[in-house]
């Protein structure tokens, strides 16, 4: 059997696993996406999105095509005026990479950071608006470095007392955990087609409120590609993006949200991926492995685990085993402690998580690793 023939288990923090069904999304026959017929498609897809998170039409989702640090990107460079100030708040790679555009538009920025892995103070980052001028703060909800839910509802009621808007990066929560976008506090929330919505890479989007996008002027200097209010606008008086967008992918999407609803509005998804969290985490400390997080700073959907302290022990003979038995499994990323990283995001059951603890078993005992930490496994 050839290797894109298997179904593997893809533990990594997206693209995820996708059904049968949005796989065969993809294939729709083709069509040229200036047509009527295309323009409703995309628009069922908005209307999709926004549902997701919110009843009723004070918001609407912005389609870019791209991966979610394009989404991110037209957030940052569309919303924080000329004369403008954006504070990032960093305790990962993830706010690391906004204050990377901030630099690359010359935009006048400050970066609170709290470390990789470090808990992000909402107290301390009210001391930090109430020290300088901002009018935007930029914030990841789920921070998949080490799979930290941040505190975001808590630092956006400190943003919205000052009169700070919040842009927040939800790309690995969006459809993944119960979520309401003015109940989160969120300005823009910004998210992409293949994580917890369970669609395709090459889509990405920004919701936010209706309003706000009709009175939005471009900045000059800014992106033209990624440009928040003109993508909007453009659509709505010609139900097209500006640009070519990925008309399978688009499909894919569709597809996903309608399973998504089908999960029971939504409720299922969120049940199965926690029962997919507890069968993963379960499994991995009954083996012994070590989070690097404490359980209330977790987000159930990915989790870093410490690395063993072995003299047999190397990443990536680790993951080469896992995947010979059809489970990817990813790196670590910038933490304080060497980890690797296992979400349960996507279309994989509780079973599939008990498979793979299996799976980590049987890996152990091939490459003769019978402590982790010092102690007997």
């Amino acid at each position: 059997m050839h290797n894109n023939e298997r179904r593997m288990i893809l533990l990594n923090p997206g693209p995820a696993n996708t059904t049968e069904g949005v796989k065969q999304a993809m294939t729709s026959p083709d069509i040229c996406p200036r047509e009527r017929e295309f323009g409703e498609a995309m628009l069922a897809v908005r209307e999709g999105l926004v549902r997701v998170v919110h009843d009723g039409d004070v918001f609407t989702a912005v389609l870019f095509c791209g991966s979610g640090t394009a989404a991110v990107e037209a957030a940052i460079s569309s919303v924080v005026p000329a004369d403008g100030r954006l504070l990032v708040v960093a305790n990962g790679s993830y706010g690391q990479r906004v204050a990377e555009m901030a630099r690359a538009y010359g935009m006048a920025h400050d970066v609170i950071s709290f470390g990789v892995g470090g808990w992000p103070n909402p107290e301390a980052i009210a001391e930090k608006l109430d020290a300088g001028r901002f009018s935007h703060l930029f914030v990841v909800h789920h921070e998949t470095s080490t799979g930290m839910l941040n505190p975001v509802s808590e630092i956006a009621a400190c943003c919205h007392e000052r009169g700070v808007e919040t842009i927040v990066d939800a790309m690995s929560s969006y459809a993944g955990l119960p979520m309401d976008v003015e109940a989160l506090g969120a300005d823009y929330l910004v998210s992409s087609a293949n994580k917890c919505i369970q669609g395709m890479a090459g889509l990405s989007f920004v919701i936010c409120r209706r309003k706000t996008l009709e009175s939005m002027e471009p900045v000059a200097g800014r992106s033209l590609y990624l440009n928040l209010p003109l993508q909007h606008r453009f659509f709505e008086t010609s139900g097209q993006m500006r640009y070519t967008p990925p008309v399978q992918v688009v499909y894919a999407l569709a597809k996903a949200l309608e399973e998504y609803f089908a999960e029971e509005g939504g409720a299922g998804r969120h049940r199965r991926y926690r029962q997919c969290f507890e069968a993963l985490d379960g499994g991995m400390r009954g083996l012994g492995f070590r989070r690097l997080l404490p359980e209330e700073q977790l987000s159930g959907i990915l989790t870093a685990y410490v690395e063993p302290d072995h003299s047999r022990y190397g990443f990536d003979e680790l993951h080469d085993h896992l995947y010979a038995k059809g489970f990817t499994i990813y790196p670590g990323k910038g933490a304080k402690e060497s980890t690797f990283r296992l979400a349960n995001m996507g279309a994989v059951t509780a079973d599939d998580m008990r498979a793979f603890i299996s799976a980590m078993a049987e890996t152990l005992a091939e490459m003769e690793i019978d402590t982790l930490y010092g102690e007997p496994v």
